[in-house]
């Protein structure tokens, strides 16, 4: 009797303290997306809402991020009926969506580490992240109307805040391929590292995120992204009332003790 062979995961999901890694393992295709991968990354994400660690860091195995969308695939799809691709690619899609929305709303710092090419789904990706750390080598292209089609997972949406607007537009119609210090310069990436030590220069930064304020850094992120879409008066109030909030947590009066004191705080469980 034949054993069935275990399905092969697309996308690891593991824990490790404070911290918890979502890889995407598709190396062959340079970590190209198709619905099996959505499924996992979502499902991913979904896990992480249940049980939020101190911090997500999102990499990926092999030399690319991600170049966005299975294309090969796409050219199958073209041979079924038009129902049928759109069919598939709602629930493609609405499995990234769900993935990019959850990142976004978890109440902890997603940081990205981005080596290789990220293009298309794979840039979207990672600008949903709240930090970016990339290697020398990294590149960033939006790449969608190349065949074209129109972004998704939150590329129209993130791009604009990050570079503004007429830059976006640059980028999404004649797509540029952008090296990493292009995309430092431009807002897009935090942190510029040798390709040699981006793990250990992300592993590093996470650490140190997840020995800071939990409540705090929950609240900056909150205050962040919900202020992209938000006036000025309200935006005004949603700190007042998040700074009364922080006010009766340990960590503020861990913070204030040790800013009196001259020491260095410790929120919370060092990792």
């Amino acid at each position: 009797m034949n054993t069935p062979t275990p399905k092969r995961l697309l996308v690891h999901l593991e824990r490790q303290g404070a911290l918890a890694f979502i890889t995407l393992d598709r190396p062959e295709t340079r970590n190209s997306f198709d619905l099996s991968m959505g499924f996992a990354l979502r499902d991913a994400v979904r896990t992480l809402i249940t049980d939020p660690p101190r911090v997500v860091v999102l990499r990926s195995s092999g030399a690319h991020f991600m170049v966005g969308g299975d294309v090969r695939h796409f050219d199958t799809l073209l041979k079924v009926s038009k129902a049928a691709c759109a069919a598939e690619l709602e629930q493609l899609i609405s499995a990234v969506n769900e993935a990019v929305i959850g990142l976004t709303q978890l109440p902890c710092p997603v940081l990205g580490l981005i080596s290789g090419s990220a293009a298309g789904f794979g840039l979207s990706l990672a600008m949903a992240c709240d930090l970016i750390v990339a290697a020398e080598d990294a590149s960033f292209l939006m790449a969608y109307s190349a065949i074209g089609a129109t972004p998704d997972g939150g590329g129209t949406w993130h791009l604009p805040r990050h570079v503004g607007l007429h830059r976006a537009m640059k980028i999404a119609l004649l797509n540029p391929k952008l090296d990493a210090r292009q995309a430092q310069d431009i807002g897009l990436v935090a942190e510029v590292v040798p390709a040699d030590e981006l793990q250990m220069a992300g592993l590093a930064m996470a650490h140190r995120l997840a020995n800071g304020p939990v409540a705090a850094q929950a609240g900056i992120k909150r205050l962040m992204r919900d202020g992209l879409d938000h006036d000025l008066q309200t935006a005004l109030e949603a700190e007042k009332a998040m700074f009364i909030e922080m006010s009766a947590t340990s960590d503020f009066q861990e913070g204030v003790s040790a800013f009196c004191q001259r020491r260095k705080a410790n929120f919370g469980v060092s990792v």
